[in-house]
């Protein structure tokens, strides 16, 4: 019986949490970028998360917010909100023809958050970082950096904020007979992380890691 009544105890916190927010309201002038739908708190109702263009000018382009918001009852509640996360509107490189350098989901209870830096029309990093609502606050628990250029490296560095593991992965493409193949390696180490970043504060592609017993280094 004891087993059953916790789980409804927290149900009730739950929506007498979800109760005391605000109404979200698009703030005026603001251009909504990428959405995305799914539970992230495991209450079994979709949560809905927005990033918008804000009216604010930087130094590339527009700063952009993410806006994560419950559903009550049929009615958007403003959850949390982030400026941190999500980079300026022009802050992608080469990226006038690309269309939007950003994409979000949400997958196991998690939300995912995709940027896309093009350094040239072939070169690109990819940065997806992974977080999750625990303890009362978003934590970025892992974090995937891709380093591509087209016919030539492709480099991937995974982070586990959770387990403290790390693993790169070298390889790439040959389009060329003359091309010498690309050797392909992987590394997998532990880093001492202090403690899981949290989510407000936290810019993704600007913190640097190395790699042990090397001169390498990434970034996430």
């Amino acid at each position: 019986m004891k087993l059953f009544i916790i789980p409804v105890i927290l149900l009730f916190v739950l929506e007498a949490k979800a109760q005391n927010l605000k109404n979200f309201v698009v703030p005026k002038g603001y251009q909504k970028v990428s959405e995305a739908r799914g539970d992230l708190d495991r209450d079994g109702i979709e949560e809905t998360v927005f990033a918008y263009n804000t009216i604010k000018n930087d130094s590339v382009g527009l700063t952009r917010e993410l806006y994560i918001c419950k559903n009550v009852n049929g009615v958007l509640k403003l959850w949390k909100q982030n400026t941190s996360i999500l980079w300026d509107s022009q802050d992608c490189g080469f990226c006038t023809d690309n269309g939007v350098n950003l994409t979000l989901k949400i997958k196991n209870f998690t939300l995912v958050v995709e940027q896309t830096f093009w350094h040239s029309t072939r070169h690109t990093s990819i940065f997806k970082n992974v977080f999750r609502y625990q303890n009362n606050d978003w934590y970025l628990i892992g974090s995937t950096y891709n380093d591509t250029y087209n016919c030539g490296y492709d480099h991937t560095y995974d982070i586990n904020f959770s387990t403290k593991q790390v693993q790169v992965t070298y390889g790439g493409e040959e389009c060329d007979d003359d091309q010498p193949a690309y050797k392909k390696s992987q590394i997998k180490f532990n880093y001492p992380f202090k403690t899981i970043p949290k989510m407000d504060g936290f810019v993704a592609g600007k913190v640097e890691l190395s790699i042990p017993n090397s001169k390498k280094y990434f970034y996430y």
